[in-house]
């Protein structure tokens, strides 16, 4: 990383030299199930998201730790359980709420390498450039949001396009010490986010023991992280986690199994088993999608109805949407995203499958099929959502245009640049408002107004159109 680049990039954000906050209205702040998720008002996004894309890709050029598998270019989901593929005995640890206890102690201290805490973005040198980038990346929730537990709290916002690439960069020290305890105990480590996945072979359980679990809490207690010991996952041969699974064995059908075999297995009803180190999409995620399948084209069920039961998505809207096509259309948004999703998870599992041979041959006919009856479903979904993107499109300008007028009906024309003979003359013919002369005409301004002639009402119209422009 160029810290020269870094430099200037920050200063991009604080033309004038002036200390950088968000404005109070340019952040959302939308809840969805138990997570509090900021987002940039669409006007203030746009006036600033090239500074933040450009902030990302220089951040995005500072070294990670291998075990770091989330937000990396190339990498996915799939990665970070690769490396647990060929073991036996499985440890998931989950960090409680990961992105919003991240410390703004932790970003000043890791970031300090890379950011001079000595030169100052204002000329009263109240802010040092460190600061700036601090407020940059971070958000102080208010007291009057709805995210209690970080109210009056500088936080790390899940949402902003940064935050990603910072955790990765603060759990850093964090993962290097975690490596390191695992190599003494010949134990695999990946961290996806606040993911993180322990794996060894079948003789080795030393993972699944309390003294393994306490020794993790205590290194990333350095950074006042906690685990979520609700999400803590033992496994045993086989692992299921987001919708992947990692199998160890399977027992073999009979029509496999060798003379001897056929014999013990009538004896005794045991099936030998064979080992098959596969990572496939689970059986929970595939009836979800066939259940997804049938919802839209057996029931016609409707967007929010679907994302409900199949996902208990829900969403408390800070706000009350002005027409119902509004929520029709975002839920019909997010149902796609999840259909899409899908589709990419089938076929990154076949894409990955080709390079490290860890999907048994039947699995992946089966995956193949499903992603033919894919495509059909999300053309549907295609033309649901253009359908309600011209529905929204259209709202827009009816929302536009009935502001637009709210404002010019607010402007006396005493406000306006007209003469002192042109306003007089106006009151006379009782136009009082910018509104009232939005859709005048230069004939009905001869006609209604004494002693104003073509020259004069020309004058006038000039008047009154770069008034509306400049409004508009």
């Amino acid at each position: 990383m160029n810290k020269k680049n870094l430099k200037k990039i920050i200063r991009t954000f604080v033309p004038t030299n002036e200390i950088y906050t968000h404005p109070s209205s340019s952040i959302k702040e939308i809840k969805i199930g138990k997570n509090f998720i900021y987002k940039f008002s669409r006007d203030y996004k746009e006036s600033i998201i090239n500074n933040y894309e450009e902030l990302n890709k220089e951040l995005n050029k500072i070294e990670l730790n291998n075990a770091s598998i989330a937000f990396k270019k190339n990498f996915s989901y799939l990665h970070f359980l690769e490396p647990h593929r060929k073991n036996y005995n499985f440890l998931r640890l989950d960090i409680r709420t990961f992105f919003h206890s991240i410390l703004v102690e932790d970003i000043r201290k890791i970031f300090k390498y890379y950011i001079s805490d000595d030169e100052y973005i204002d000329r009263n040198k109240t802010e040092s450039l460190l600061d700036t980038f601090i407020n940059i990346v971070t958000y102080e929730v208010s007291s009057d949001r709805k995210n209690e537990k970080f109210r009056d709290k500088r936080i790390l916002p899940m949402g902003f396009v940064t935050s990603p690439i910072i955790s990765n960069i603060i759990f850093r020290p964090l993962d290097i010490q975690i490596q390191k305890l695992c190599s003494q105990y010949n134990v695999e480590y990946t961290r996806y986010a606040d993911d993180m996945l322990f794996s060894a072979s079948k003789d080795l359980n030393y993972i699944h023991s309390d003294n393994f679990i306490q020794a993790i809490q205590i290194i990333i207690s350095q950074m006042k992280f906690k685990l979520n010991t609700k999400k803590t996952l033992k496994a045993k041969h086989t692992l299921s986690l987001n919708g992947y699974t990692i199998q160890y064995s399977r027992k073999l059908e009979v029509s496999e199994l060798t003379s001897s075999q056929q014999i013990l297995y009538a004896l005794y009803g045991k099936k030998s088993e064979k080992i098959i180190h596969e990572l496939r999409f689970s059986n929970k995620k595939t009836n979800i999608i066939k259940k997804m399948i049938y919802m839209i084209n057996d029931e016609k069920k409707s967007s929010e109805l679907i994302l409900k039961k199949l996902f208990k998505f829900t969403i408390e809207w800070d706000f009350e949407p002005e027409y119902d096509e509004v929520p029709e259309k975002f839920y019909g948004e997010q149902l796609l995203h999840r259909i899409l999703g899908y589709r990419s998870y089938l076929l990154s599992i076949v894409q990955f499958n080709k390079k490290y041979h860890c999907t048994q041959e039947e699995s992946t006919r089966k995956y193949q099929s499903t992603i033919d009856k894919y495509l059909k479903i999300i053309k549907k979904l295609e033309k649901i959502t253009e359908k309600y993107q011209r529905k929204v499109i259209e709202l827009e300008k009816i929302i536009q245009e009935k502001r637009f007028f709210t404002k010019i009906n607010n402007i006396d024309i005493a406000d306006l640049p007209f003469s002192d003979w042109q306003y007089d003359k106006l009151v006379e013919a009782e136009y009082e408002t910018l509104y009232d002369l939005y859709e005048v005409r230069e004939d009905e301004l001869i006609y209604k107004i004494a002693g104003v002639g073509k020259v004069k009402a020309k004058e006038m119209m000039k008047i009154i159109k770069n008034e509306i422009e400049r409004y508009k």
